[in-house]
């Protein structure tokens, strides 16, 4: 799980690290102040290109999954994404930043492959435990992106003595990439050495063949596992440990398994049933309201106290996104999977929707202790809430809405279910920024003081259209919100 914890939590890292510092640098590459409505523009385009590279290519991963493995898949795109940081952290103009930012996407679409890869190793009694898993690494990446991103910027500023003259200092945002690169290039080491393919028997050149079996026993992989087994050991061990005992799994005997057959190719997205649709609908728009959600933050505190805003510097915002850190962990530690078992997965991501909504929602009322001079360092504390809260709500919506999906995609393609569902999702990531800087732009030219809270009831309307999409698919008789799998027999 390491490798596919670290592969969702670099994609989202990668499309969010630069927010903090990113309308300094398109202001300083326009030579242009960061009021300036214009820049607000510029910074959507450039954050939202990423995303809208995964929405071209992640279908294409997922099929490159289903034809060459999912190990080879996950690693060129792991390793591409170390590269392509390190290029953007070099960059001094916006061509060179906006070619580094799609080439960044162009890799981390394989993103998708991570969910037909655990998809395949988890059965009822542990996808609650492995998808929370990977929701928690994506959501962690909404937060400590923007903490390493503006923590470590300009470093030649907060250490002179240390950066002062050197590349760090020609290069400003070389730092929190190149550090990026680095924990990377140790998640594909180990990738390399203890990732095992699952897809059986894939076609591929020889090259890949070697790579696939590179560090373990060499064969594919596709039985369930428990949730013990996925808390305490490697899947492939506890696959090996259930073969050895007779080959009795939670969901039935060994030779049951195998004798289901390859998973049939799907038709396309049409061809899905509307469970699965409304199930990929569900994901799109938690991930977009997720990003939106952090954006609209980050830009609306970075806002200059003269225009109403907080004035909020890059350190000062990576800082109080810990305490959505905070909020994420210790929900995904102590409620998630107790609460979900109990409740159902659609009554917990209804009940924990809503404070997080509200928590944004009322923004403006927040913004009424943004001055320093008033409220000192109390104006923290409503905002330091607000993440707190955001980060409990996202803990529950993102694993779940994973969970549907993966249950929907039982009876298709998984590889090519979860690249679409990758891809409308990247879509939403890429929409959203640029909707957010547009939001922000027309609300600071309106004229109104609150107009820059604009994007924050938008981002409210997207969380109300999720919540209405997960209503549908599970109206009537749904697959979807069984809270733990049947007892043997039943």
């Amino acid at each position: 799980l390491l490798v596919l914890g670290t592969v969702n939590l670099f994609d989202c890292m990668n499309a969010t690290m630069l927010l903090p510092y990113v309308d300094k640098m398109v202001s300083t590459f326009l030579d242009a102040s960061p009021a300036d409505p214009a820049v607000a523009q510029v910074v959507g385009l450039l954050v939202g290109l990423y995303s809208l590279c995964e929405v071209i290519f992640s279908v294409f991963w997922g099929r490159v999954a289903d034809r060459i493995g999912r190990k080879p898949a996950l690693l060129i795109g792991l390793g591409g994404s170390c590269v392509v940081a390190v290029l953007f952290g070099l960059s001094q103009s916006l061509p060179w930043a906006f070619a580094a930012r799609a080439l960044d996407g162009f890799f981390c679409g394989n993103v998708g492959v991570t969910r037909t890869y655990l998809g395949e190793i988890v059965d009822e009694t542990s996808e609650a435990r492995g998808f929370g898993f990977l929701a928690t690494c994506f959501s962690i990446g909404l937060f400590v992106g923007p903490t390493l991103g503006g923590g470590l910027v300009f470093p030649a500023e907060w250490a002179p003595g240390v950066f002062s003259g050197t590349v760090f200092d020609r290069f400003p945002y070389l730092l929190p990439n190149l550090l990026f690169a680095s924990f990377g290039v140790v998640a594909w080491v180990v990738g390399v050495v203890f990732l095992e393919e699952t897809l059986p028997n894939p076609p591929g050149c020889r090259f890949w063949r070697r790579l696939r079996s590179a560090g373990g026993a060499g064969g594919a992989r596709r039985l369930p596992i428990s949730a013990e087994a996925l808390a305490g050991q490697r899947a492939p061990q506890a696959a090996a440990l259930l073969d050895a005992e007779g080959g009795q799994t939670p969901q039935g005997t060994t030779a049951a398994l195998r004798s289901r057959g390859p998973t049939p190719l799907g038709g396309g997205v049409c061809s899905y049933s509307r469970e699965l649709k409304l199930a990929i609908l569900t994901r799109t728009l938690v991930n977009g309201y997720a990003v939106m959600r952090n954006q609209v933050f980050i830009l609306t505190v970075s806002v200059p106290l003269a225009s109403r805003g907080f004035g909020l510097n890059p350190h000062e915002i990576g800082l109080l996104q810990n305490s959505a850190a905070a909020g994420l962990l210790l929900t995904q530690v102590l409620l998630y999977r107790k609460l979900t078992d109990r409740f159902g997965f659609f009554r917990c991501f209804w009940a924990c929707w809503l404070p997080g909504v509200l928590s944004l929602v009322l923004f403006p009322i927040w913004g009424l202790f943004s001055d320093p001079a008033v409220y000192g360092n109390w104006r923290y504390v409503p905002l330091a809430t607000m993440l707190f809260v955001g980060g409990f709500s996202g803990c529950f919506t993102g694993p779940t809405s994973m969970v549907w999906v993966n249950r929907g995609a039982r009876d298709v393609n998984k590889g090519e279910v979860n690249g679409w569902a990758q891809s409308l999702s990247a879509l939403a990531r890429a929409v959203v920024p640029i909707l957010s800087g547009w939001l922000l732009s027309l609300g600071q030219r309106s004229g109104v003081p609150e107009g820059i809270y604009l994007p924050a009831v938008c981002a409210g309307v997207l969380a109300l259209a999720a919540v209405s999409a997960a209503r549908a698919a599970h109206s009537g008789a749904s697959s979807l919100n069984v809270a733990k799998p049947p007892a043997p027999g039943q």
